[in-house]
C-alpha cells in the first residue's frame, strides 16, 4: 500500500523453475535494512541463476528477493539508515513474525492421512492459505503477508543478515543439524548455532516452526517431517561489503542449491566444516551495566577464556576516570563471535557475543538473543 500520497513501494522477485517443481528454495536479504552484505551477495548470485536458467539447469524452483524491506531502506535520519526497527512503532523487523501453525491446523482438520508425501503437500497448501489471510492493515503487516506468501511453502528458506562486527555464522533449529552443517561447510562458517526453541518470532523460524507445531493443534496428531529448513545466515559485519567476500559467498550458496538438487551441476566435494555446531544457549552475551565509551581488548575471531577482559567501559562523566573504569569479562570459553560497532554504549547493550560449547545457566530458553 502507499505509505503517503505520492509515494509507492514494491518488492522485486526473481523466480526460477517450474512453480510446481520441488525442491523449492526461497532466499532473501536486508530484512534488517541496515545490513547490507547480502545485498551485494545476491547481486552476484542472481546472474549465476540466470545462466543456469538459460541452460535449463533449474531442476526445482528458486525464489530470490534481493531486498526484502523497502520500508526500512527508505528510513533515513541525518544520513543514517536505522533499518533494524520500523519507525512507525511496529518494532524489530525480524521479530514477532506470525506463527501460522494454528491457522493451518484449522484448515487441515481431519484431512491428514499419515501418507508423508500427501500430508506434506496438504500442509503446504494450508500454510499458503493461512498466509493469504494475514491482515494487511499497515505497511509492515502487508510486507509480512507478501513475503510469507512467497516463502511459507518452501523446502529451504535462507534469510541473509549480518551482525555488527562479526565472523560469518548461521542459526537454525536442532532438527536441521545436518542441513545446517552442509550449508555452513559450503560457506566456511566457523560458528553455527542450533536452537530447540529460538523464541522471538524471527522470519526463518516462522517458516520452519509450523512443521512441528501443527500436530499440537490437531485432535488426532499426525507426525510431520521438519519439511522446511529455515536458516539465518549472518554474513559477518555491517562493514563487510566486499567483492571478495560476496563472490565467495554467492558461489557457496549456488553450490548449496546444486547439492540439494535444485540446480544442476556438480558442486564438487563438500568442504570440511570448520567447527561443529554449538547450542545457541551456549552463547555468552557480554553486557554493559551502565553507559560509557568502549575500549576493546579482543578482536573478532579471538579464542577467549572465561574471565578474560573483552573490553573496558570508560565513564566520561566520572570525576576520577581511572577509578570509574569497568572491565567487561567473558562468561565462557569460546570464540569472540561479534562485538559492538558503535563504541558508545548504554546500559544493557550486549557489546560482545562469545560462542561457547556448553549451555549457560543464565540463558533463557526461547529468548533468542534478547533483542
Amino acid at each position: 500500500m502507499s505509505p503517503s500520497p505520492g509515494t509507492r513501494r514494491h518488492l522485486l522477485v526473481h523466480r526460477y523453475g517450474d512453480p510446481e517443481a520441488r525442491p523449492k528454495a526461497y532466499i532473501q536479504t536486508a530484512l534488517h535494512a541496515d545490513e547490507w552484505p547480502g545485498l551485494l551477495v545476491l547481486q552476484k548470485l542472481i546472474p549465476m541463476l540466470d545462466e543456469a536458467d538459460a541452460e535449463g539447469g533449474i531442476r526445482g524452483q528458486v525464489v530470490v528477493v534481493p531486498f526484502a524491506n523497502p520500508i526500512g531502506l527508505s528510513q533515513r535520519i541525518g544520513g543514517h539508515v536505522p533499518g533494524r526497527y520500523d519507525l512507525d512503532g511496529s518494532g524489530n523487523f525480524n521479530r514477532n513474525w506470525p506463527d501460522l501453525s494454528a491457522a493451518a491446523a484449522e484448515r487441515l482438520a481431519g484431512t491428514l492421512t499419515g501418507d508423508a508425501a500427501q500430508d506434506v503437500a496438504a500442509v503446504r497448501a494450508a500454510l499458503r492459505s493461512a498466509a493469504a489471510d494475514l491482515p494487511r492493515r499497515t505497511s509492515n503487516q502487508e510486507l509480512r503477508a507478501v513475503i510469507l506468501g512467497l516463502s511459507i511453502d518452501a523446502d529451504f528458506v535462507l534469510d541473509v543478515h549480518c551482525d555488527s562486527e562479526a565472523l560469518l555464522h548461521t542459526y537454525a533449529n536442532v532438527r536441521h543439524r545436518d542441513l545446517l552443517a552442509a550449508l555452513a561447510a559450503e560457506l566456511g562458517s566457523p560458528v553455527n548455532l542450533l536452537e530447540l526453541e529460538a523464541g522471538g518470532g524471527a522470519f526463518d523460524e516462522s517458516n520452519a516452526l509450523p512443521w512441528w507445531k501443527i500436530p499440537e493443534h490437531l485432535e488426532e496428531p499426525v507426525a510431520l517431517p521438519p519439511a522446511c529448513f529455515g536458516v539465518t545466515v549472518e554474513l559477518r559485519g555491517q562493514s563487510d561489503v566486499l567483492e571478495t567476500y560476496a563472490d565467495a559467498d554467492a558461489k557457496a550458496l549456488f553450490r548449496f542449491l546444486q547439492r540439494q538438487g535444485i540446480v544442476a551441476g556438480d558442486p564438487g566435494p563438500l568442504p570440511d566444516l570448520p567447527n561443529p555446531p554449538s547450542p545457541l544457549d551456549a552463547m555468552d552475551l557480554v553486557a554493559t551495566p551502565r553507559a560509557g565509551i568502549l575500549g576493546y581488548h579482543k578482536e573478532v575471531g579471538d579464542m577467549i577464556r572465561t574471565g578474560e577482559v573483552i573490553a573496558t567501559l570508560y565513564d566520561p562523566e566520572a570525576l576520577d576516570p581511572v577509578a570509574a573504569r569497568l572491565d567487561l569479562k567473558a562468561g565462557t570459553d569460546g570464540i569472540l563471535l561479534s562485538r559492538f560497532r558503535d563504541k558508545l554504549a548504554v546500559a544493557g547493550d550486549r557489546i560482545a557475543k562469545i560462542a561457547g560449547s556448553e549451555s549457560l545457566s543464565y540463558r533463557k530458553a526461547g529468548a533468542l538473543l534478547e533483542d
